[in-house]
């Protein structure tokens, strides 16, 4: 468990380094609101479409060479951005770098692995505290190499940073990760064209309602994400390093209570209750900050915006994981993530459309309204036994 932590983290906080200034590097190549979002859209495509792939692949071949190659791929990526002469270039690499972001169903399908219906929450509640980690992390060591202003931001420094972290993933993954899925419960190997054909996004009727919370989830929780950086520097004149400092305040929140609370609060509550206290909670922090003036108010919305969005992942993931079968949850966790990667194309395609040509907050008044119906889906759902797996 601590060497999938350790990897997790490392990860992410590559990934979360670029996060500040992403969108005022896109801007500074003259790109609008609506193209800086969409760009950032281009991101969870390439996830969409990778993770159900990366997921059933390793049930096949195994947890570690998936990691392994998709470390190696998104290093690459963020090397193709350090260079990138045009905005095209941008796009092919944020594209690159989402296909391989696939990974993170790999690393909850690993814990699911080595972990049984009495501690799987706690377990999928760490990994999702490495995420908050590396997320906490990399944002802030992104702001403070960028500095305070957009103007002189240091982009080439940032892009060169999250390349050697996630190469340094990839060194740890080769090293010190054990293999967790037993090969007598491996799908057989059948070509990735037949790959291809399984992973395709089509979720079992069963774990349909669970993936359709994930979609409206993410898609509400985008929305804000996607356009913050722009609008705290509009209406805050926050630069890369404040917007780091804030995404710091979200990680450590993940961090709490995803390290430490989720399974005490798994106990309590379960994990449908804490899936509806997460969607209640990111509506009530959405709406906080859109209608914010001073600072004080910002953060207490964006406190009531972490903690939903650190609820809700591991508990909805259980979930998931206990509706499958042992041989297909790296399939159906990519299911999942792929569903939440469709809310990070959708959230950030109408970000920048509301952003520009409607009042600056309500991308964060439309998330609150998106979110209603995860407590509708996930008040209607029951757990049952998963039918045989798809041949």
């Amino acid at each position: 468990m601590t060497i999938i932590f350790l990897v997790t983290f490392i990860g992410l906080m590559g990934f979360g380094i670029i996060l500040p200034l992403f969108p005022f590097y896109v801007e500074r190549m003259g790109a609008s609101p609506e193209i800086i979002t969409l760009t950032m859209a281009v991101f969870s495509l390439g996830q969409f479409v990778a993770a159900p792939l990366w997921g059933r692949l390793s049930d096949s071949i195994g947890r570690k060479p998936v990691l392994i190659l998709t470390l190696l791929g998104s290093g690459l990526s963020y090397v193709l951005l350090a260079y990138a002469p045009n905005l095209t270039v941008v796009i092919l690499s944020r594209m690159l770098s989402g296909l391989m972001a696939g990974n993170v169903s790999i690393a909850f399908a690993y814990v699911t692995d080595i972990t049984d219906d009495s501690n799987r929450a706690a377990g999928l509640g760490k990994v999702s505290a490495a995420l908050g980690l590396g997320f906490m992390t990399g944002p802030a060591i992104g702001g403070l190499l960028a500095g305070n202003t957009v103007e002189n931001a240091n982009y080439l420094l940032t892009a060169w940073a999250a390349a050697g972290i996630n190469f340094l993933a990839m060194v740890a993954a080769i090293v010190f990760l054990k293999e967790s899925l037993d090969a007598k419960k491996r799908k057989p190997f059948e070509g990735f064209s037949k790959i291809v054909e399984l992973a395709t996004f089509t979720p079992a009727k069963s774990i349909l309602p669970l993936v359709s919370c994930g979609l409206i989830f993410y898609t509400a929780m985008s929305l804000m994400e996607s356009i913050f950086p722009l609008w705290a520097n509009k209406i805050f004149s926050y630069g890369p390093s404040h917007i780091g400092g804030v995404f710091f305040m979200l990680g450590s929140l993940g961090v709490i209570i995803q390290g430490g609370l989720i399974g005490r609060l798994t106990n309590l509550f379960g994990e449908k209750k804490l899936v509806q206290l997460a969607a209640i909670s990111l509506m009530v922090g959405l709406i906080l900050i859109g209608s914010a003036t001073f600072a004080f108010s910002l953060w207490i919305g964006l406190f009531f915006f972490g903690c939903g969005t650190a609820m809700f992942n591991p508990s909805l993931s259980s979930l998931i994981s206990k509706s499958a079968d042992p041989t297909a949850r790296g399939l159906y966790l990519g299911h999942y993530q792929a569903a939440c990667s469709m809310g990070r194309i959708v959230g950030p395609s109408f970000s920048g459309v509301l952003y520009s040509n409607f009042h600056p907050p309500t991308p964060f008044y439309t998330g609150a309204i998106i979110a209603i119906p995860v407590l509708i889906l996930i008040a209607n759902f029951s757990l049952r036994k998963m039918p045989k797996i798809i041949e």
